[in-house]
């Protein structure tokens, strides 16, 4: 198994500290199962190469992509997360095809030697992050987001609204020469509003 760790001080970070005590609830142990948004990053074809997932926690895409044969970025703040995601690779056999990075998202930045088919992110949103993960996507890779909404508020006033997209986000921060958006939906699940993006990566 790949292992990496940000050279940034971790164990006393508010959103380790925060995650990890979720992960530990009973109810959090489990995986959040295969997300929409990958199944229709995959339905609009991701092409060959390397796969880099941010804010991955228990992640079934990872592991479902690295079956597949291809290797797999995964990374993530909560050491609980990657530890159970580094034994479910175990058991799989998957553990050459998976490297797990903990790291502070805003502070971290992709290998600057590698490009990505696929970069993925659900329910997470940073737009500092934003920002660098779409320069890591490959020509012709896809980039895959999903986040919530402002729209989202109504069902949880106490949300931080700067963790949700503002109008046109996250489509409207990519810059319109590289990319194309190939798909674009907000979705009230009645107890939370959010948003799936994919676009995929011009070639020049």
């Amino acid at each position: 198994m790949n292992t990496e760790r940000s050279t940034q001080r971790l164990e006393d970070h508010p959103d380790r500290l925060k995650w990890n005590a979720r992960y530990l609830a009973p109810k959090r142990l489990a995986s959040r199962g295969y997300c929409p948004l990958y199944d229709r990053a995959e339905a609009l074809g991701i092409p060959g190469g390397p796969v880099l997932e941010l804010a991955c926690g228990l992640s079934d895409q990872a592991l479902a992509l690295a079956a597949s044969g291809r290797d797999v970025l995964a990374v993530d703040i909560s050491n609980v997360a990657l530890d159970r995601l580094r034994g479910e690779a175990a058991e799989r056999g998957l553990e050459s095809r998976l490297t797990c990075v903990e790291a502070d998202l805003v502070s971290w930045r992709p290998p600057a030697d590698r490009k990505f088919a696929l970069v993925i992110c659900v329910m997470y949103w940073e737009e500092a992050v934003f920002d660098y993960a779409w320069t890591a996507v490959a020509e012709g890779g896809l980039l895959a987001w999903q986040g919530f909404t402002l729209d989202h508020l109504r069902y949880r006033p106490s949300q931080n609204p700067d963790w949700c997209f503002k109008e046109g986000e996250p489509a409207s921060r990519l810059p319109d020469d590289d990319f194309a958006v190939l798909h674009e939906e907000d979705v009230d699940e009645g107890h939370r509003v959010i948003r799936r993006m994919v676009a995929r990566r011009n070639r020049t």
